[in-house]
């Protein structure tokens, strides 16, 4: 009773709203117009961004103490940071990684742990252990760490014909830095390439030696002639005077004629008598290259929740201000202030070039669609008053819905534009019925245009409410997603919801106004009339206008025959249904589409030990190759460093510089714009930024022109097999992996460098690399995986230097005096003790201490024969004196660690033509087969589908959607006790997205059935109309097979959406067949009459929503991300249009055969 006598008041309700619609419709322009307004500042002042706001709350922790060496890193420093910090509330899980002199700890919080709150508790734990750390480390830096943000939204370029290495890098270190850290919303803590400028006094050892001198005295006198002690001031009379000495030299040159000691016979030994003291660098361990030029760059990241587009416009504006700055600030410095006219400062490698494209093309295929859905709604209706009385239905729920995401503080992206785009067509869904409905009202005789819009507005308020509700409902479940999958779509939802919403509103108040206003009455002649009734009335007893020329005839007919044979025709949409499920069992699945970002990453990895020198050798040889293969990104280069394979095309081989005719040719015939080289790891900032971990590591970005027809994955699978064909021969030993995607594929990834990440969880890292050999032999042979590589590596050459305590102690030397002798000969003594000379002319500090000449330490002979320092003999007492030196020992480059145990991480990337699912099966299933591993699954707490109960985690595991992540190995004869194998990536990320969706999918169709029994006040009706959803899934399932469409997230998506737009279908169709059936009508009459009035807004509305959809489901350059979701709707709608209007009544009939007679309460109420 009381939901009769609630639907009764909400009739009520509506049908007035309507009626004072009608009588003012000024209060209806009004309104549309003030959402035209709003929405359309809200447009201007939404940001714009590639992916939705995802602020994850994570901090890094970067830790320095040079020349440390990476396992007394780990145990010392980062081992003691990880397990501080590790007390923080709210942590989710820690990963960290030591390398020589750096450390750095990330700590992952749970979503409800602020950004803010997670940054204030790890920066006081990790403070809080400084008095833990061994002595001489630096104090540990914190600093916001997002995980989707792990690559560069663009690199700013610093250039200078003028300048040497050190003087670019202190200019981008020391001010344009700091600049760009200024503008809203820049992380830029690093500096990429360059040299470090030191004050260093190299020392000749024989030189040394003949004045009985050690390195050690010679640094200990660089302190004493350099020295900053502040001198107060002096009162002298009746003034007080400040004072200034020159403790400090003004010019470098000045300490070489500075005293050391003073010899035997009283003579000054001068610095200038062992060696010399320069102006120079520390021992270069980071060279980049820029289109083949040895460059300085600046990454910029964004900070957590900040917006890409916003920031690089930002910088691209305070460019030329940041220039004139640094100009400026350098104008007084005699050494630099001249060089400041040449300076040149570029943004490259952009970022935003993509995110821009991927935006205008969604827009454009949001307008395409919308003109694709007017033209279809034109030749309907063939009225064009009418057709754009529908079509201002789009626009303006467009523009409501950036109302709601600007009030909701969302952005303008690729999934809430996608949203948008996929709605075009369902906007006017509704619009297209409530129209349809007035116009039949219209040609019924006696009824003016007022009472027509009245009745034909009122007559399907509700149902059409039902459908909008249903539609709403589906997108319910994205609350229960977690992860990626909930920062993708809960955006995605929100903009759809805030549109369909607002199309309700727009169909049933200002579709009427307008209909009445712009439409005229038609007199239809008594013979048409005639022949568009049915022989009953329709609901309301209005009659039922079934005309629509030749296609409602024949469907008609079609109609008719398939009521004869209606076992029949449910028996093969049965059949179809599992052939769907069949083909759909053997679609290829992945997380996200893979998109072309015009961009690609080779990882280039030398042997361990390998030089920096030696490794930029590789680097110029890999970047040959890739001129030869792609094109050459600077012709116009200098003839010193054209590259070798644009001299052999356009110069047959000699070395000269290029012709204007010649460069113009070779750019219009290269498809690379940038070519950006990073070798080895600077041990300071950017150490917390690079994927290297020592010399021997490089990588390569490769930015490609816009030239059209260039296809990042075929480009990559010809440098797959060129480099090692090219290569290998004089380059033998090296790897080589890819990554093909850019900003979008990191955010997806959390930063991961392949899509598939096996980690080996174990302290002893050489069971690991055993294990890690085999997983990598395994997954080599699987077809689809490709460039397998273990991250760490464990062969690095060592130099053992062991003390003989009681030989030192002999001969007067302790271990201290030993090892500083070591260290300020092969990489100066600022590493224990550093000093630092201040440059008057700018003010800045530089590190100042003695070392051996570079190119001295060319043997183990030159080690052995430092002097640590004289005996009482004063006998000199060399290193080999009290040492042994082993260099047969090998250590790892890098420690990695995840939850403060050891990790070793094996990664494989999958061949495009392959989809990700079938590859880790394969994977899996070889390895599951392995002896010698033995592997056992074993619960993973983090898995998604943990967190459901166990009968439910077996039905998952029925369909394929459990499978385990975490493997504990029992092989090798109990070798590897208590080493497991965990699955991570993108393949996790894929798998428990997969789970959230299928409880998705069910709590969808579960929902959308309960609010149409709210309708029907039946449970059977509810039944007949979610058959559409089976008959959709038919389509979705022939689409992906047919267009080569993998099943992924998107996907799920477009399911998830295609039910709540086919059962508005069916919906009002049954409230049409109920109301014939309450009338006195036959089942069959019923279902006949209601299928053919609704023929025809159902069709229009099914193809409106198909070619509004048709440019989002080809996939403009850009806009490929939602592909698959277009592609899944386009094919579902397109099957629950077809099936459903044969399908639906011969159920309809079987169902309604025997008619209830039950009473009706309305009635029994009234």
């Amino acid at each position: 009773m009381a939901e009769i006598v609630a639907r009764r008041v909400f009739r009520f309700g509506i049908h007035r709203m309507i009626r004072t619609a009608l009588k003012n419709p000024y209060l209806v322009i009004v309104h549309v117009l003030i959402v035209a307004v709003i929405g359309t500042v809200s447009l201007a002042r939404i940001p714009a961004d590639l992916l939705p706001t995802f602020t994850t709350s994570a901090a890094q922790i970067v830790c320095f103490y040079p020349g440390m060496p990476p396992e007394v890193m780990e145990q010392d420093i980062m081992s003691r940071l990880q397990r501080w910090t590790g007390q923080s509330s709210g942590i989710e899980h820690q990963e960290a990684k030591a390398m020589q002199g750096v450390c750095v700890v990330k700590d992952f919080f749970h979503p409800n742990i602020s950004q803010s709150e997670a940054l204030s508790q790890v920066s006081m734990y990790a403070m809080s252990d400084m008095f833990y750390l061994p002595p001489g480390t630096i104090p540990p830096m914190v600093m916001p760490f997002d995980p989707t943000a792990s690559v560069p939204l663009c690199l700013v370029s610093v250039s200078n014909p003028d300048m040497t290495d050190s003087e670019l890098y202190d200019v981008a270190y020391k001010n344009l830095r700091n600049n760009l850290q200024s503008i809203s919303g820049v992380i830029a803590p690093a500096v990429n390439g360059g040299t470090l400028r030191r004050i260093l006094c190299y020392v000749e050892p024989e030189k040394l030696r003949a004045h009985g001198l050690t390195i050690r005295d010679v640094h200990a006198a660089l302190r004493r002639q350099n020295v900053l002690i502040p001198a107060g001031s002096a009162k002298i009379q009746d003034k007080e005077f400040y004072i200034y000495t020159n403790a400090i030299p003004d010019r470098v040159a000045q300490l070489n004629t500075a005293p050391i000691t003073v010899g035997t016979q009283g003579e000054p030994i001068l610095f200038s008598d062992v060696g010399q003291v320069q102006d120079t660098r520390q021992i270069q361990t980071n060279i980049v290259r820029v289109n083949g030029r040895t460059l300085v760059y600046v990454p910029v990241y964004r900070q957590p929740g900040a917006n890409t587009i916003e920031i690089v416009d930002r910088i691209h504006d305070k460019l030329d201000e940041i220039k004139a700055r640094l100009q400026d600030e350098k104008r007084n410095d005699p050494v630099m202030g001249p060089k400041m006219a040449t300076l040149e400062l570029n943004v490259v490698m952009d970022q935003s070039v993509k995110v821009r494209e991927s935006i205008d093309a969604l827009w454009i295929a949001g307008v395409l669609g919308a003109v694709f859905a007017g033209l279809v709604v034109l030749v309907f209706l063939r009225n064009l008053r009418a057709t754009l009385v529908i079509i201002i239905a789009i626009p303006v729920s467009i523009l409501s819905s950036l109302i709601g995401l600007y009030f909701t503080g969302n952005t303008i992206n690729a999934m809430t534009l996608g949203g948008l785009a996929l709605a075009v067509g369902i906007l006017i869904d509704q619009a297209i019925v409530v129209l349809d409905n007035v116009e039949r009202h219209m040609i019924m005789p006696g009824k003016g245009r007022l009472r027509a819009a009245w009745d034909g507005a009122r007559e399907v308020s509700t149902p059409l409410l039902v459908s909008t509700i249903t539609f709403m409902v589906v997108f319910f479940p994205v609350i229960f997603l977690s992860g990626l999958a909930k920062f993708l779509f809960t955006p995605l939802a929100m903009s759809v919801l805030f549109a369909i919403a607002a199309s309700y509103l727009i169909a049933i108040f200002f579709v009427p106004v307008a209909a009445a206003r712009l439409m005229g009455r038609r007199d239809v002649p008594q013979a048409e009339a005639a022949a568009s009734e049915s022989p009953t009335d329709g609901p309301g007893g209005s009659p039922m206008r079934t005309d629509g020329g030749w296609l409602v005839g024949g469907y008609r007919r079609l109609l008719l025959a398939s009521l004869r044979f209606k076992w029949a025709v449910l028996g093969l949409s049965v059949a179809l249904f599992t052939v769907a499920v069949v083909v759909m069992s053997q679609t290829g699945t992945e997380l996200f589409p893979p998109v072309d970002s015009g961009q690609f990453t080779i990882y280039v990895r030398a042997p361990s030990g390998t030089r920096i020198e030696k490794s930029e050798e590789l680097v110029k040889a890999v970047e040959n190759v890739i001129v030869d293969v792609i094109g050459d990104p600077a012709p116009g280069n200098p003839a010193e460093v054209v590259y070798p394979a644009t001299l052999r095309k356009y110069t047959a081989g000699a070395k000269r510089k290029l012709s204007s005719v010649e460069v113009q040719k070779a750019e219009r015939e290269s498809r690379c714009e940038m070519l950006i080289a990073n070798i080895g790891v600077l041990m300071d900032w950017p150490a917390a930024y690079t994927p290297n971990t020592g010399a021997m590591d490089s990588f390569i970005l490769v930015q490609l022109s816009d030239a059209g027809a260039t296809d990042v994955f075929e480009l990559v699978r010809q440098l797959r097999e060129e480099l090692p064909r090219k290569l290998n021969k004089k380059f033998p030993g090296v790897e080589y992996a890819f990554d093909t995607g850019g900003i979008l594929t990191a955010a997806l990834n959390m930063g991961e460098p392949s899509p598939i990440h096996l980690q080996i969880v174990g302290y002893d890292l050489e069971k690991a690399h055993e294990i890690a050999d085999k997983l990598t032999e395994t997954m080599s042979q699987v077809e689809g995986a490709t460039d397998v590589r273990v991250a760490q590596r464990t062969d690095y050459p060592m130099i053992k230097v062991e003390i003989d305590r009681i030989a030192a102690a002999d001969r007067g030397v302790t271990p201290q005096e030993a090892m500083e002798a070591l260290v300020s000969a092969t990489n100066s003594s600022i590493n224990f003790d550093p000093a630092f000379w201040i440059d008057p002319a700018n003010g800045n500090h530089y590190f100042l201490g003695s070392q051996y000449p570079e190119e001295r330490i060319n043997s183990l002979d030159t080690l052995r024969m430092i002097v640590v320092r004289e005996d009482q003999d004063g006998t000199p007492v060399y290193l080999n004196d009290i040492a042994r030196f082993d260099t047969t020992k090998t250590g790892p480059a890098v420690i990695n660690h995840r939850n403060i145990t050891r990790v070793t991480d094996v990664f494989a990337n999958v061949d495009p033509s392959y989809d990700l699912g079938s590859v880790v099966a394969a994977i899996e299933d070889e390895l599951a087969a392995h002896e010698d591993l033995a592997l056992e699954p074993t619960r993973d707490s983090r898995a998604a589908v943990s967190q459901y109960p166990e009968w439910f985690q077996g039905i998952l595991s029925g369909i394929g959607l459990n499978r385990p992540t975490r493997f504990e190995i029992t092989g090798g004869a109990g070798r590897y006790a208590g080493m497991t194998i965990e699955l991570h990536g993108e393949v996790r990320s894929m798998r428990d997205s997969f789970v959230d969706f299928a409880l998705g999918l069910v709590l969808a169709a579960v929902l959308v059935y309960l609010v149409i029994v709210g309708q029907f006040r039946s449970f059977v009706d509810p039944l007949i109309v979610m058959v559409t959803v089976p008959m959709g899934f038919i389509g979705v399932a022939l689409i992906l097979k047919a267009t080569g469409t993998r099943l992924n997230i998107q996907s799920f998506m477009g399911i998830i959406m295609m039910i709540g737009i086919v059962v508005e279908y069916t919906i009002v169709l049954l409230d049409f067949a109920n109301g014939r059936l309450e009338q006195g009508a036959s089942v069959e009459q019923a279902i006949v009459d209601a299928a053919l009035v609704r023929f025809r807004p159902i069709l229009m509305t099914s193809m409106t929503t198909i070619l509004a959809l048709l440019p989002m489901a080809i996939g403009f350059a850009g806009g490929e991300a939602d592909v698959p979701l277009a592609r899944t709707i386009v094919g579902g709608v397109m099957a629950a249009t077809l099936l459903p209007s044969f399908v639906v009544p011969s159920l309809y009939v079987l169902v309604k055969r025997h008619k209830d007679t039950t009473e009706d309460l309305d009635a029994a109420w009234a």
